[in-house]
């Protein structure tokens, strides 16, 4: 009885470390699947924020928070109903357990505004923490795609990887979109604001190494004034009387210097915050039309052969077509009303269309 127990415990092993093909591309799509719900709960997080559609995004945002939280746990400990065999690869344990505490981090500003009790902080809080669990989940995906390569070809591993990529890309640019609409300050200029002492000093010091923001005139200009005030205050330090009248007098014009060089500051960092998600949204939707592209036409060095399935074509004919659209309203960083929720109704419908593609893509040999 015993031999027999042991024998199907080793067998019940082997299949656990062996998975089907079918298993295997489930595995890269629903992981890959976790990139493009990152950004999905962060896109709808911002809309609630934004007050666009606001019960449909917390009943949306609520769904998105479940799945990604049930999909992470399956992918650590197996989930049928998902059809996810249990991770048993040490390496890829150990990050997904990474990723599980960067999620439990998240999850407490996430789950604030879906359920409607929130502010602004909670925003900045998702705008910090999503790209390092986006980065995380990207991580799992080229891990799982490592270990499945002898199992299945390189192309197919790939494609699956890549079509399920466009599903985050689409999520991706919308965020940005919304982050550019909301005018959230920079976090750490803020936060150098906020230490005393050189604080000003600090932050001009980051912001004129920012190479990026400084190729912008409006930046410098703003940058010289604000070193105009910060002369000028520091010679009132110099030339400030030590007696009590004096002292008072000083601290009336620090008031003023610390008010106009701090709103200043912010000002500057705040259009930095928006060139530099202008600029990701830019790469966002360049990346994406070079994967749609190559799904298309085929492309060597990404690694993805032209399809010659007929369903998968026309799937990709409809997807371009759509994109089109949507691409109209990321060129031109178009964040009015209108066009935010055109690219709402759009957007969507995109992702399930590459839903269907990856699906699809799952079942080719």
């Amino acid at each position: 009885m015993k031999k027999l127990l042991v024998i199907v415990l080793l067998f019940t092993l082997f299949l656990d470390a062996n998975p089907t093909k079918e298993e295997i591309g489930t595995v890269i799509n629903l992981a890959g699947k976790q990139r493009m719900l990152t950004q999905k709960m962060s896109k709808e997080a911002l809309l609630i924020g934004k007050g666009i559609d606001v019960e449909k995004n917390q009943e949306a945002l609520k769904k998105t928070i479940s799945l990604f939280d049930k999909t992470l746990q399956g992918l650590l400990n197996g989930d049928k109903a998902l059809k996810l065999p249990k991770t048993e690869n040490k390496e890829i344990r150990d990050e997904l357990q990474s990723i599980s505490a960067l999620w439990r981090e998240f999850k407490v500003f996430i789950d604030r505004v879906a359920n409607g009790n929130f502010k602004r902080t909670s925003l900045k809080a998702i705008e910090m923490g999503n790209t390092p669990l986006l980065k995380s989940m990207n991580r799992i995906v080229t891990m799982y795609e490592e270990q499945y390569k002898p199992n299945i070809s390189d192309k197919r591993g790939s494609t699956i990887n890549l079509a399920g990529k466009e599903r985050m890309l689409i999520q991706k640019m919308t965020k940005e979109l919304l982050l550019i609409a909301h005018h959230l300050e920079s976090t750490s200029y803020m936060k150098s604001l906020k230490e005393g002492g050189d604080f000003f000093k600090n932050t001009l010091f980051q912001l004129i190494n920012d190479k990026e923001a400084m190729k912008n005139p409006e930046v410098l200009l703003e940058l010289q004034e604000i070193n105009k005030l910060w002369d000028e205050y520091q010679k009132s330090i110099i030339n400030a009387e030590l007696s009590e009248k004096g002292i008072h007098q000083f601290n009336q014009k620090e008031k003023i210097f610390t008010e106009k060089m701090t709103s200043k500051l912010i000002l500057v960092a705040t259009r930095i915050d928006k060139q530099r998600y202008q600029n990701e949204l830019k790469k966002s939707a360049t990346e994406f039309e070079k994967i749609l592209n190559a799904m298309i036409h085929g492309d060597e060095e990404l690694g993805i052969l032209k399809t010659e399935n007929r369903s998968i074509q026309k799937k990709l004919a409809k997807i371009e077509e759509m994109w089109k659209e949507y691409k109209e309203i990321i060129d031109n960083v178009d964040t009015s009303t209108k066009s935010l929720k055109k690219a709402m109704q759009i957007n969507m419908p995109l992702v399930e269309h590459l839903d269907e593609v990856v699906k699809l893509y799952e079942l080719e040999e």
